[in-house]
């Protein structure tokens, strides 16, 4: 099965894909932000702006490699990214279409919390997430998937709830 974990930026998905992989055991985090840097990196004057959704290319290519992945691995793959945009869902639907189970969790958060959580992992008042925290959160929520509320809860309370909701 794909597991797709979005939410605002710094919300908390990488973390929560990690402790999932480990909680899973046989599970492999896919990286579709580098598939995304991938696109836009060989794109002169990234013509569709700084946003991964932004790039017709991005979503296809993540549904090619998400199937591949999924079809030779027999492994539950995890999907850390943000998606902004509801027409993203499409990657989803694809994904379905074509056979592959996929689930969609959205997390939330507090402005606060997501706040102060992009200051824990390093960045800087001002950065481009930071900048976009309202985009991020806003976007995110309006997806059709499991919503699941990160404030004040451990990252083993939401790999529990997770694992409730997919079974």
């Amino acid at each position: 099965m794909i597991i797709w974990i979005s939410g605002p930026y710094g919300v908390g998905k990488s973390t929560l894909a990690e402790a999932l992989a480990a909680r899973l055991g046989d599970a492999w985090v896919f990286d579709a932000e580098a598939v995304g840097n991938a696109v836009r990196d060989n794109y002169p004057d990234r013509p569709y702006g700084l946003i991964f959704e932004d790039y017709p290319l991005w979503g296809a290519f993540c549904v090619r490699l998400l199937r591949d992945i999924h079809g030779t691995s027999g492994k539950t793959i995890l999907v850390p990214m943000t998606l902004l945009r509801l027409e993203s869902f499409q990657i989803i639907e694809a994904l379905r279409s074509a056979g592959v189970p996929t689930e969609l969790i959205i997390l939330e958060a507090s402005a606060q919390t997501v706040h102060d959580r992009i200051l824990a992992r390093g960045e800087a008042e001002g950065c481009w997430c930071m900048d976009h925290i309202e985009l991020s959160r806003t976007g995110s929520a309006a997806l059709p998937g499991l919503h699941v509320q990160t404030d004040g809860r451990t990252v083993e309370e939401l790999c529990d709830a997770v694992l409730a909701e997919i079974g």
